[in-house]
């Protein structure tokens, strides 16, 4: 996802100082592309992993967990990729199930108690979440009054079958952002066969 959306930045060129959230931050690569743009001293970020990629001081606050729609901090079956440790998923693959033959136990959080912790108050100028099958579970679970402070989300989804059970196609990605008022604003759709779509949807609220 990283380099399809990194031309989006350009939008936020306009912000003095960003408040950017990395939900599936392996390897620090979203942070690798900021840099080209950005001062990283004006970007506060939070890298959520449940591996350590050896990436933590890359970080303003580095969760070791994984994001989903829970009322409280609580531990899941994960399903590591033994082919890709950044294509692993909370979520029970669909196909290439053999790449998933180990599961694990790990720490899965909400992303409102994130937020209400290190931004209590301030705007979320960039959004981006990659996790592998979550990413409209997590959108789903913000708060109104958090998604009332984000200008930018970024999502990944499969263009037409889902890769895991429970997640969401484009279509109906694109649907429910309208729903809470936010537009695309920009998308990538691959084209080597991956039937994978990245997303940028912007809020309809002046920030």
């Amino acid at each position: 996802m990283t380099s399809t959306i990194a031309s989006s930045f350009e939008a936020l060129k306009k912000y003095d100082k960003i408040n950017v959230i990395d939900i599936g931050a392996a390897r620090a690569s979203f942070l690798a592309e900021l840099e080209r743009y950005f001062d990283l001293e004006n970007v506060y970020s939070i890298g959520i992993d449940p591996f350590d990629h050896g990436e933590k001081d890359r970080y303003d606050k580095f969760y070791q967990a994984c994001i989903d729609d829970v009322k409280e901090p609580v531990e899941m079956d994960f399903y590591k990729n033994s082919k890709d440790d950044q294509a692993s998923s909370l979520c029970s693959p669909v196909k290439d199930k053999e790449a998933f033959s180990e599961s694990m136990k790990v720490q899965v959080l909400n992303i409102n108690d994130i937020i209400e912790e290190n931004l209590p108050e301030a705007t979320i100028h960039f959004l981006k979440i990659d996790a592998e099958g979550k990413d409209l579970h997590i959108v789903k679970s913000l708060k109104k009054e958090v998604l009332s402070r984000i200008k930018y989300i970024a999502v990944e989804c499969p263009m037409t079958k889902p890769r895991f059970e429970e997640e969401f196609v484009k279509g109906q990605c694109i649907e429910y952002f309208k729903s809470i008022n936010f537009e695309v604003f920009y998308t990538y759709d691959s084209s080597n066969g991956s039937d994978v779509s990245d997303i940028v949807f912007v809020n309809g609220i002046e920030l």
